[in-house]
């Protein structure tokens, strides 16, 4: 995805009003989101400022990240109580809609560009959209981008499986979309089963990248010894 801001680091994640800033300030023009329909509270102006003064602003690639951003701009602009709070609440808003219309998200340049996707949101909901049709209209957008990178990579690179994992696709929603969007294409898709998508299933792969390593040492160590 294409590179954001995230004023804060890792304390964004605390709360989706920083991200939005970050995600926000790639855009030509805003409206106030200070006031109705937005309501953004004041840490918004700080966050900012941060992002102008690039003081304590982080790149960053996260889908999570861009999640926290549309539920901000639909109303979950308090702090999160658990991980990948503001993104629960924005599927499950989804659910309650039956739209299946969606916004723009190109992947161009072997980049997903969140700014088209961002504006259509912001437009409609200053026009008076129901959050939950937005909502539901993003989580197609996120859906189409990422089946239409896919679709690019297993061409370029002459490959027949996906793999769908990281927490963002602890949404079964958006599991449930891409698969569907991909049901006639000749692509296997992997999924998570016994092992956490999210940052659960990093320590497994850090010992697995472990193991190789001792495993390639050793072969190596060996090799010596015989030569």
């Amino acid at each position: 995805m294409r590179p954001a801001i995230l004023p804060g680091g890792d304390a964004a994640a605390q709360n989706p009003v920083p991200a939005a800033a970050g995600f926000l300030s790639q855009l030509e023009t805003l409206p106030d989101l200070t006031h109705a329909p937005f309501n953004f509270p004041a840490r918004y102006l700080s966050s900012v400022e941060l992002v102008r003064k690039n003081v304590r602003a982080f790149p960053t690639t996260s889908v999570g990240r861009l999640f926290d951003t549309v539920a901000a701009l639909l109303g979950f602009t308090r702090t999160i109580s658990f991980e990948g709070q503001a993104a629960i609440w924005l599927e499950q808003r989804a659910r309650t809609a039956s739209n299946i219309d969606s916004y723009p998200f190109p992947f161009t340049d072997n980049e997903l560009d969140f700014r088209p996707l961002l504006q259509a949101v912001l437009e409609d909901r200053s026009h008076g959209r129901d959050a939950a049709q937005i909502a539901r209209a993003f989580q197609r957008s996120v859906a189409e981008g990422l089946r239409n990178a896919a679709l690019y990579l297993c061409t370029a690179h002459g490959a027949d499986t996906l793999v769908l994992s990281g927490g963002v696709f602890q949404n079964e929603l958006l599991l449930e979309d891409i698969q569907s969007m991909l049901a006639t294409e000749p692509i296997r898709i992997l999924t998570n089963h016994h092992v956490p998508p999210n940052d659960g299933g990093i320590s497994l792969g850090q010992a697995a990248l472990a193991a190789f390593r001792h495993f390639d040492t050793n072969r190596q160590n060996t090799g010596h010894a015989h030569a």
